[in-house]
């Protein structure tokens, strides 16, 4: 396989972003090495709410509007890193039915467009059958 230019490389990772697949050139193996670009996608037709660490377990509308960031559906955000294993946050009260691990935490490698109103937050908490992660791996 011949050598793909830059151009080359981010067409390869747009479709991979599009396409929801990894990319690997012929040629080599992905290693620990490799930079691997990771998106997190809204899947759900009504969007989505990332929610901070204390209200994990609250519904959207009961939420202040600096304690959340809505997202639509097919928004596309980088991320640092998801945690699909939850062990410590705040426990809902007695009778509600939310449950930890239907809930990812996500690092995001930059702000969300309601950082303005949400401080510095970087981490959230979303219900994981909302979203959808994407991996693409840049092809050297």
């Amino acid at each position: 396989m011949g050598k793909i230019g830059l151009g080359g490389q981010k067409l390869l990772l747009s479709l991979a972003v599009v396409c929801g697949i990894g990319v690997l050139n012929a040629d080599t193996v992905s290693s620990q090495t490799t930079p691997t670009v990771r998106i997190l996608r809204i899947k759900a037709a009504s969007g989505t709410t990332f929610k901070s660490r204390e209200n994990w377990y609250k519904q959207s509308k009961d939420i202040a509007s600096d304690e959340k960031c809505p997202a639509k559906l097919g928004e596309k955000f980088f991320v640092s890193s998801i945690r699909r294993v939850i062990q410590t946050a705040p426990t809902p009260p007695r009778g509600n039915t939310e449950k930890l691990r239907d809930y990812w935490e996500v690092t995001f490698e930059r702000p969300l467009p309601c950082q303005d109103e949400t401080g510095n937050t970087q981490t959230w908490f979303v219900y994981q059958q909302h979203v959808q992660e994407l991996r693409g791996v840049l092809v050297p």
